[in-house]
């Protein structure tokens, strides 16, 4: 396809990309990335025209949004120039995050603004896009009439608003703690068309979320990173799935965001808590996030992902 023929197809996805190379020297090759990530451009330019649409045809509010991931790109490469220098990230507790991230008013990427780089990096980092497309072709497909599956956290709530569009028999629930999130995700299910009877978010604390349902499949997406106790939550996650159930997991390993506080260091190490917590990786996605790296290193910036099931001891 030309390029005359992708912007007269997709052009809320062909002026955000334009703005991007336009814009920022991470993203001189979007267009030439694109092409060889077989980007499903339809899936884009709904994400796109969801975001114009919301700005109300805005071309000025449509390209604030999409330059929140230019900050958000810049603000990780400063961070990993300081992880490589240090050996650990900016803070180590949730406690240091509220009084010097979380607090700061002056602080540009905070809030929607933070949820919009998030949104838009689903198609515009390619370890991002390589994780969904996993999700799609391994998660979302070949399921159970009817199931129920659970996402913690909700984030941007992309994901299950876009397993429930694809399995209408099942019904979703999300947690987080974020207020922000929480209307972020409303609004994405409801840009999908998904019925509100259909869909339950809960504003908790996981650790403290208590139910008597069994989910089917669980959702959890770059959450390790940002807690404390990260087996922590992968044990409640164990204790909530179903015998027979699935976890989709995305864990960000030595890659520093301002809000990274548990440090991986390697894939195996996050494996070892996938093991220790009773679950086995039924299949992986392991990338390095810069070409150079190996996916299998230490001390190297790497998207792990995984589809986990339980050991067959539980």
């Amino acid at each position: 396809m030309t390029f005359d023929e992708l912007k007269e197809k997709y052009p809320h996805f062909v002026s955000a990309a334009n703005y991007l190379e336009e814009n920022c020297y991470f993203f001189k090759s979007t267009f030439r990335k694109i092409k060889q990530l077989e980007l499903d451009y339809e899936f884009a330019e709904k994400l796109c025209k969801d975001c114009h649409d919301y700005a109300k045809g805005n071309e000025d509010e449509f390209r604030k949004k999409v330059h929140t991931l230019i900050d958000f790109s810049v603000e990780f490469l400063r961070l990993q120039l300081h992880l490589h220098k240090t050996g650990h990230y900016l803070y180590s507790s949730y406690d240091e995050l509220d009084r010097n991230v979380y607090s700061d008013p002056n602080r540009k990427l905070k809030g929607p603004w933070y949820m919009w780089a998030l949104y838009f990096s689903q198609i515009f980092w390619v370890t991002h896009w390589n994780v969904f497309k996993f999700f799609i072709s391994d998660f979302v497909k070949n399921n159970n009439a009817r199931g129920d599956i659970l996402e913690v956290p909700v984030g941007t709530g992309i994901f299950i608003s876009y397993f429930l569009r694809n399995n209408p028999g099942w019904n979703g629930t999300g947690v987080d703690l974020g207020e922000t999130a929480i209307e972020f995700a409303k609004n994405v299910l409801s840009w999908d068309h998904i019925e509100k009877d259909r869909i339950n978010i809960i504003k908790e604390d996981i650790y403290k979320f208590e139910t008597e349902k069994k989910f089917d499949k669980i959702l959890c997406g770059e959450f390790l990173e940002h807690v404390e106790d990260p087996l922590g939550v992968l044990k409640k996650l164990h204790a909530l799935l179903n015998k027979n159930g699935r976890v989709f997991l995305t864990v960000a390993v030595y890659a520093e965001m301002i809000d990274h506080i548990y440090l991986y260091r390697r894939a195996d190490d996050v494996r070892e808590h996938v093991r220790l917590a009773g679950f086995i990786p039924e299949k992986e996605l392991v990338q390095a996030v810069f070409e150079k790296d190996s996916p299998e290193g230490v001390n190297v910036p790497i998207n792990y992902c995984a589809i986990l099931k339980k050991a067959e001891n539980e």
